[in-house]
């Protein structure tokens, strides 16, 4: 039987159907839905459809039972050289592989991720930053806004290095918009770093995983003592210092599905020292467990609950003063892509799963011995995502095949419903070899696709509550008058 390459969302008050080929969103009536149902469930042949929605659908072009894919390439790989050459935008340098805290959940730790490095006292020698700076400046000629971020371990741990690279970079980019940026746990903030920091406005994240019973779990110092008071006495520190430049703080927050919600949440909606910054969240990366047994039901349907305050406030049902930093991200994140019901380009026959960035081109990692990645999260032992070195530039081959991370499961993602959404990219695709691993790869796509049906329901939700909230506005403003 022949079954239409769709995929159907069902939602209180509509029903539609995604075609995949075109890319495009479809409400459907209740009679057509039922039988795409019953042809994906291999009980109808769309070829035998006698309903006129559907024989109209075909007309036009919709519901065909095939993918139009022939073959994976992405668009840019005959650009690919030209980006790595002239485009780079960022690069992250990775001044120290040496911190001072042993965060229980770190990548680094040989407990948690048996595919990366360990912690390691490693320091950046002067030397590899200038030429990773150099790098930049040689490879950013048609990028007007150029950025040097600071990485670890703890970068602070480097302060002189820093120091160093911030001066020489601004005489050698002078006539460039250039800027900084470094993440911290924040624990050895002093008044002459926050100087610093503050003079050459660097963006400065800090680290902060929640309250303290929350952070003190996991952000530990070597003999085991949580390191949250020392983080706020720093922060306090921060603010007196130079309160303009703290202004523009951030934090970043890596939340663990295994405590509580409300817990985490707290500090972003009770706490005042903490009102009007910016949140970044997380989850804790276990690469190599189960996911699916680590989420408290505490913080499944808490999150759930504030995701819904979040959007009662965009509807001006609620107070956005009451709102978590959290939520209110989460769901600006949502109306941010509402444009994904939109529509963007149909599938082509040579194409491309959406996911993967430019390696190296938006954030070139640099680790401390110069060897290129391209973005911090992926493993710095994989042979897979090392794509060159200070010494040997950018590998262009090696570039392509992380580019195209999606010809190596050609198959699966051509029939894939999830093709224009899909967020695989090369990190999720190293399976410790030479080159990406398909195995690998396909354990994460299950995942995805569950992550973008909840994504789009979501957004079909706020599309309707939209037009029939604003339908109801005007009829109440009726009775009224």
């Amino acid at each position: 039987m022949k079954k239409p390459f769709v995929q159907l969302f069902k939602t209180p008050r509509s029903q539609y159907v995604f075609d995949v080929n075109k890319n495009e969103m479809l409400p459907v009536s209740a009679e057509s839905f039922d039988f795409l149902k019953q042809c994906i469930d291999g009980q109808a042949d769309i070829g035998t459809a006698s309903i006129e929605e559907i024989q109209e659908l075909i007309r036009e072009g919709y519901l065909r039972t095939e993918s139009v894919v022939q073959e994976i390439r992405h668009p840019y790989t005959p650009y690919l050289k030209y980006f790595l050459d002239r485009k780079i935008a960022k690069i992250t340098l990775q001044v120290t592989q040496g911190c001072n805290l042993r965060c229980k959940y770190c990548i680094y730790s040989e407990d948690i991720n048996t595919h990366q490095r360990s912690h390691s006292n490693k320091r950046m020698s002067w030397e590899t930053a200038k030429k990773g700076i150099d790098f930049l400046w040689d490879h950013s000629i048609d990028s007007p806004n150029v950025n040097i971020g600071f990485y670890g371990g703890e970068p602070l741990l480097e302060v002189p290095l820093l120091k160093r690279a911030v001066t020489y970079a601004k005489d050698l980019f002078n006539g460039k918009k250039l800027t900084f940026a470094i993440t911290t746990n924040g624990t050895l903030l002093t008044d002459e770093i926050i100087s610093f920091l503050a003079q050459e406005d660097i963006l400065l994240t800090i680290s902060l995983d929640g309250p303290k019973e929350i952070h003190d779990k996991s952000r530990v110092f070597p003999d085991g003592h949580g390191s949250f008071d020392t983080v706020m006495k720093n922060i306090d520190r921060l603010k007196a210092v130079a309160p303009e430049y703290a202004k523009n703080l951030s934090f970043s927050m890596v939340m663990d599905p295994a405590n509580d919600f409300d817990c985490i949440n707290q500090i972003t909606i009770a706490a005042e020292d903490f009102n009007g910054y910016n949140f970044m969240a997380s989850l804790v990366e276990r690469d190599d467990e189960d996911t699916s047994s680590i989420y408290a039901e505490d913080y499944i349907w808490k999150s759930t609950y504030h995701q819904f305050l979040a959007l009662l406030s965009v509807f001006g049902r609620y107070s956005e003063e009451q709102v978590s930093a959290l939520s209110r991200s989460s769901v600006g994140a949502i109306l941010n892509d509402m444009k994904l019901l939109q529509g963007t380009a149909p599938l082509r026959s040579v194409d491309a799963p959406s996911g993967p960035c430019i390696p190296g081109q938006l954030r070139l990692f640099i680790n401390a011995d110069g060897l290129f990645f391209p973005c911090e999260r992926v493993s710095e032992t994989s042979l897979a995502t090392n794509i060159g070195s200070l010494e040997t530039g950018i590998d262009i081959r090696k570039a392509e095949h992380l580019l195209n991370v999606g010809a190596v499961s050609q198959e699966n993602c051509k029939n894939c419903w999830s093709f224009r959404h899909c967020t695989m990219c090369a990190k999720r695709s190293d399976g410790g070899g030479v080159t990406l691993s398909p195995k690998e790869k396909l354990l994460h796509c299950r995942e995805i696709r569950s992550a973008t049906y909840s994504q789009l329901r979501r957004q079909l939700l706020l599309q309707e509550v939209s037009t029939y909230y604003q339908e109801q506005v005007r009829e109440e403003v009726t009775l009224d008058e």
